[in-house]
């Protein structure tokens, strides 16, 4: 079972440039040191713009348990003086920070292919389902994969459920190339409709939207500088 490790920071508006240049000194050196625990970041464009994400990835629960802490990482990589200064500096960049662990969903997923590499932008939409809601909105999500190949949309879909946090929360990923590309995307429901026809594919988004307490869409972009990528 593979598993994603997401930590949401929330950076103070005048220490961005501070966080920044600590995280860049942290990622190059984990690449010249050649660590072996890899992360992304990514950086909200259209949403909470003082919003940075950090993913990591691991097989199963004894990879995650095996990767360090962050205290335990910074120190290895910049020395115990450097390390912990570097510790302190982040820390007053903080406003929160929020740390969850989730599962891929691949049969409510569309994934024609693997990428090698991140996306430069992904369209990232976090739903919380009402209590007894899972049902409808995992037929939602479903038919929704189901559709893009049947129309040919541009689009791939990966969807993710979150096992540590809010055990009602999803995550749907779009990975984009350009943001143009979002011209060329059609609506969930406009998707069903063209699918399934307006009677089962209205019928379909309603239920699944019933079923959703809360929504909230933003774009992200992927910060290579601030990474360890694979």
């Amino acid at each position: 079972m593979a598993l994603m490790r997401r930590m949401e920071l929330t950076l103070r508006p005048d220490r961005i440039s501070t966080f920044e240049q600590v995280a860049q000194k942290v990622a190059e050196r984990a690449v010249s040191q050649k660590e072996k625990v890899r992360w992304n970041v990514y950086q909200t464009m259209f949403g909470d713009l003082l919003s940075v994400i950090y993913v990591w990835q691991a097989e199963d629960w004894t990879d995650l348990e095996a990767q360090e802490t962050a205290e335990v990482r910074m120190r290895r990589f910049l020395g115990e003086k450097e390390g912990q200064q570097a510790l302190e500096e982040i820390r007053c960049c903080l406003e929160r920070a929020q740390q969850s662990v989730s599962i891929e969903r691949p049969e409510l997923s569309y994934l024609p292919d693997q990428p090698t590499r991140p996306a430069p932008f992904a369209m990232v939409t976090r739903i919380h389902v009402r209590p007894g809601g899972v049902e409808p909105f995992e037929e939602l999500v479903r038919k929704v994969a189901e559709a893009i190949p049947k129309v040919d949309e541009p689009a791939r879909l990966m969807v993710r459920q979150t096992i540590i946090g809010n055990l009602r929360e999803y995550a749907a990923i779009r990975p984009l190339q350009s943001l143009k590309e979002l011209s060329a995307q059609r609506t969930p429901a406009d998707l069903l409709i063209k699918a399934f026809g307006p009677a089962e594919g209205g019928l379909i988004f309603r239920t699944g939207n019933e079923a959703i307490e809360h929504i909230e869409r933003r774009i992200v972009a992927y910060r290579q500088d601030l990474s360890n990528p694979r």
